[in-house]
């Protein structure tokens, strides 16, 4: 894999041994779809990890964004992941005073995910591992990931699913493993509210933005598992793969809906190469 680390200002050959991305998980990561060099969505992606740089008090350092231009310069289709640690610090929970980011960057191949996901949909399966609440944390993408961690192991025991439906402690639904939801009922684009816990998803923000511009009603707010069986149309989202249909979850059956799919060619003019 292709990757570049700077530790401060200088650029680096590895982590640090002290690191405290490493030791506590104390950091941030963004995961960029990247279409014909460009990164699908970036103004978002940048929008969010300054804001967990502000929630977290680690400085946001100005040459990142010139960094992953030139990082990008000659590419065509893949992923780059951007990922932030507070840098070294030591033994103890503590940071020290004054600090100096690690920024890494790090190039991947697409997903091989077949067409039909977006297609015709996906079977959906259900996780028993829920998600603690803690609002300081909700939203941003932070390193504390093994939630994610177990949840992608539940999922892998489903091989039937692509995606699965995650819930919060008091059996609200959340998000999927490694996307954000959606549902349609009664002509109403609804997702869940994440001010709890969950990652609010640039896709998901986007889709919203537009959704208000095209002058489609949506709601955020709880979510039950209630609400998923019942409604007219659903699908999962996030900005590598897009949009997936859910055509199936448990015992009921769905047909990707006009909503789901007016959603899709909202969101495929993001996703061509400019």
């Amino acid at each position: 894999m292709d990757r570049r680390i700077w530790q401060g200002l200088t650029r680096v050959d590895g982590v640090p041994a002290d690191d405290r991305g490493l030791a506590y998980g104390d950091g941030l990561f963004e995961t960029v779809r990247v279409s014909a060099g460009r990164p699908v969505l970036m103004e978002r992606h940048w929008a969010r990890l300054s804001a967990g740089c502000a929630r977290l008090g680690i400085p946001e350092l100005p040459f990142w964004h010139d960094a992953l231009d030139d990082f990008l310069a000659g590419r065509g289709d893949g992923v780059v992941k951007l990922l932030v640690t507070r840098g070294g610090g030591g033994r103890g929970y503590l940071p020290p005073a004054d600090v100096a980011p690690v920024f890494m960057l790090g190039w991947h191949a697409l997903p091989d995910y077949p067409a039909e996901y977006g297609e015709s949909g996906i079977a959906a399966g259900h996780c028993q591992l829920t998600l603690a609440t803690q609002p300081a944390l909700a939203g941003i993408k932070h390193l504390n990931r093994l939630e994610q961690v177990l949840l992608r192991r539940e999922l892998a025991a489903q091989p039937d699913c692509a995606e699965a439906v995650v819930l919060d402690g008091e059996g609200r639904v959340v998000e999927g493993v490694f996307s954000n939801i959606f549902l349609v009922r009664d002509g109403v684009l609804i997702t869940p509210d994440l001010s709890r816990c969950g990652v609010r998803g640039v896709l998901r923000d986007a889709l919203l933005d537009a959704a208000a511009a095209a002058g489609l009603p949506w709601r955020v707010g709880d979510v039950g598992p209630a609400d998923c069986r019942d409604a007219d149309e659903w699908f999962f989202c996030n900005s590598v793969y897009g949009i997936w249909p859910v055509r199936r979850w448990g015992e009921r059956a769905w047909r990707p809906g006009p909503m789901t799919r007016q959603c899709q060619a909202m969101i495929s003019a993001w996703f061509r190469p400019a």
